[in-house]
């Protein structure tokens, strides 16, 4: 099978690089949200082993 429009291929190539840049800006999103989430546990537990002492 061939292409019968050359275009097709650099529509293709456009929607492929701009998943791509979706699931890395989602990706380094949830990394964030993680690491602040990860941030205020510890904070949390710094907190109750004061209160502990």
């Amino acid at each position: 099978m061939s292409n019968s429009n050359p275009n097709d291929t650099k529509l293709e190539q456009q929607r492929s690089e701009s998943a791509t840049a979706a699931l890395e800006s989602q990706t380094e999103n949830n990394h964030t949200e993680d690491s602040e989430a990860a941030a205020d546990r510890i904070a949390d537990n710094l907190e109750s082993a004061k209160e502990d002492k």
